[in-house]
């Protein structure tokens, strides 16, 4: 069964607070930081949602790096040390998708509340891949 873009990798990259440390890394009791409005169709152009693809594929290649060193880490100290680690390759990967954290943010909170942004998303991620 042939999942979209979205479904396959969005929920799995959704970082929270503006791109901090995804859900799977998130600290118990952690306070969370504001979230940015999310984008919608009207104001994200084909070039950013370029560079959000771009994004959320490095960000993926990222947690898949990392889970498991936060899986092994032997206490909450070495955890966090993992988890600080992450935090800065993840922002790193965004800005030099070209978007800046808050961007990338906008528009993954913007794919799940906008059906015409995420069919964007999932069109121009489908062509890229060369699928129908």
């Amino acid at each position: 069964m042939k999942k979209s873009f979205l479904t396959a990798v969005l929920a799995s990259t959704m970082l929270a607070a503006g791109v901090s440390v995804p859900a799977a890394f998130a600290q118990q009791g952690a306070a969370p930081m504001q979230q940015p409005a999310p984008a919608d169709s009207a104001s994200v152009t084909d070039e950013q949602i370029g560079s959000y693809i771009t994004a959320v594929q490095r960000v993926n290649m990222i947690i898949q790096t990392y889970q498991p060193q936060l899986d092994a880490a032997e206490n909450e100290e070495a955890a966090m040390a993992v988890q600080q680690e992450a935090q800065v390759e993840l922002h790193a990967a965004v800005e030099q998708s070209g978007l800046s954290v808050e961007e990338y943010a906008a528009i993954a909170a913007g794919s799940q509340s906008d059906p015409e942004l995420a069919a964007r998303i999932n069109a121009q991620a489908e062509a890229a891949m060369g699928q129908p």
